[in-house]
């Protein structure tokens, strides 16, 4: 994936100040008025020029994908890479199954359907650890899985070994305090990567921006390893045996209302889930 040349032709999908969040298609309004979810109309012109940089042997991934929505505004055009989405539904509750459906529908909607597109219902920490869990070097990485700090640590720790020498990773929600520290500690601790892009909130779900997005690029240092490092090792046990468990327990006791979950996914936690007042 040729990052820079993505990097140089972002101001152009944009009507003005791309801070404004103004995409000049206005196929992506449609999706985001057509799809139930939570990414903006501006995040999904991003997703799917990232898309469209992709080389032919390069996947598109993403990680949080709920009823579709940012895979619809990547994939608006249809392409012949390979997509694989990860989602495991936990945190619908008895409302994943309908939401799974949904989600395939939603895809089967699109004008022009990706012919490799596979969704994985799975727990991401485990089903990325796999070398083989997507088949193609990853190109474009999306992530907007659960958002506390180890979650984010990991988010960068279980797919860099998938990474294709050159990446675009996108970090949702990444003006919420907790998301942009983990960030920026996994960035800081590991060799090849840096910040391409930060497009701010300036507000809790700016209509713009959301919460915000983060664009890192990765470059594999000449003959480094394609492995998981032994500090995300050590950060994997810790979600996989304390973390994991007593999150999926607290969801199975949450009222299997929709509208709750919305609700939770927009209030819950704490000022580390808050963009700062500006």
């Amino acid at each position: 994936m040729d990052v820079q040349a993505f990097a140089a032709g972002l101001d152009a999908l944009f009507d003005g100040d791309p801070a404004q969040g103004r995409p000049v298609d206005p196929r992506f309004e449609e999706v985001a008025a057509r799809v139930t979810g939570f990414t903006t109309p501006a995040e999904l012109a991003v997703l799917h020029s990232a898309v469209g940089h992709l080389p032919d042997d390069e996947a598109y991934l993403e990680v949080g994908t709920y009823k579709g929505r940012s895979v619809c505004g990547a994939l608006l055009d249809g392409t012949e890479r390979r997509v694989v989405a990860v989602e495991n539904f936990q945190e619908f509750g008895m409302a994943g199954a309908q939401a799974r459906q949904e989600l395939f529908d939603n895809v089967e909607a699109l004008p022009s359907v990706a012919p490799d597109f596979r969704l994985v219902d799975g727990d991401c920490y485990r089903v990325l650890r796999d070398p083989d869990a997507v088949g193609s070097p990853v190109g474009v990485y999306f992530f907007d899985g659960a958002h506390t700090w180890l979650a984010h640590y990991l988010a960068l720790g279980v797919v860099e070994h998938l990474l294709a020498d050159e990446a675009l990773v996108l970090v949702d929600d990444a003006t919420w305090p907790v998301v942009r520290r983990a960030t920026m500690a996994y960035v800081g601790r590991h060799r090849g990567w840096d910040v391409v892009r930060a497009f701010d909130a300036e507000s809790d779900h700016d209509p713009r921006w959301a919460n915000g997005l983060l664009l890192l690029r990765f470059r594999r240092p000449h003959g480094a390893a394609r492995r998981i490092h032994p500090d995300v090792r050590a950060v994997l046990a810790v979600q996989r045996f304390v973390v994991g468990p007593a999150y999926a327990a607290a969801w199975k006791v949450v009222p299997k209302s929709e509208l709750l979950v919305r609700l939770g996914k927009r209030f819950y936690g704490t000022r580390s889930h808050r963009v700062a007042s500006r």
